[in-house]
């Protein structure tokens, strides 16, 4: 009898793990990708910029923000994406911001949003003498907003999309497409799980 009651158990066990997995698989989700291309500081362009005039420098700043789901299955929701662009790898020098109103993402799409904004307090001089001799300005990029994932009928909670990176720009005022990183919390299994429940 006993034997019986722990074979039942353990076929219990391996049940509901089963099940589990399942659902887990069916619940799980991938970070959508993103990667900023495109970026064309004119200011630090030399073919327009022979010399150092700042009554005649354009200060704006373009680039083009590509996010892809790469889930076949699953919807992806944007709140308001914010970009915040910085001079230099630290936050020491805040040049502007651009925002995205919030949008839905498709299954297996990609999304590519262009945006351009005038860039305040640049050290031009600094990045003017950055990009001299082949060398290369950095710009740095942070990016925030929140995602949710659209699951059968109904959405996830809001999750947290943070993206902290660097471009780095040439004489020419462009910098070729680099992927940047996102930054998600890291969870386990059951804390994914529980995240869909509550």
């Amino acid at each position: 009898m006993a034997k019986s009651n722990a074979s039942t158990c353990c076929s219990l066990i391996l049940t509901l793990g089963v099940a589990a997995l399942v659902l887990w698989l069916s619940l799980r989700t991938t970070k959508p990708k993103c990667s900023i291309g495109d970026v064309y500081v004119q200011g630090l362009d030399k073919s327009i910029n022979s010399n150092n005039n700042k009554t005649k420098r354009d200060n704006h700043i373009s680039f083009q923000l590509n996010l892809k789901n790469e889930m076949k299955d699953k919807v992806v929701r944007y709140d308001n994406i914010t970009l915040t662009f910085y001079y230099g790898k630290n936050t020491s020098y805040p040049i502007g911001n651009y925002t995205f109103v919030k949008f839905k993402q498709g299954k297996d799409k990609e999304a590519s949003k262009v945006g351009m904004f005038e860039a305040q307090n640049m050290p031009w001089d600094n990045a003017i003498k950055d990009v001299s001799n082949n060398s290369k300005a950095i710009i740095r990029v942070d990016l925030r907003t929140k995602v949710r994932y659209k699951i059968i009928f109904w959405y996830t909670k809001r999750h947290n999309y943070l993206v902290e990176n660097k471009v780095e720009i040439d004489d020419s005022g462009k910098s070729s497409a680099q992927q940047i990183s996102c930054c998600f919390g890291i969870f386990g299994f059951l804390l994914f799980v529980l995240s869909f429940l509550l």
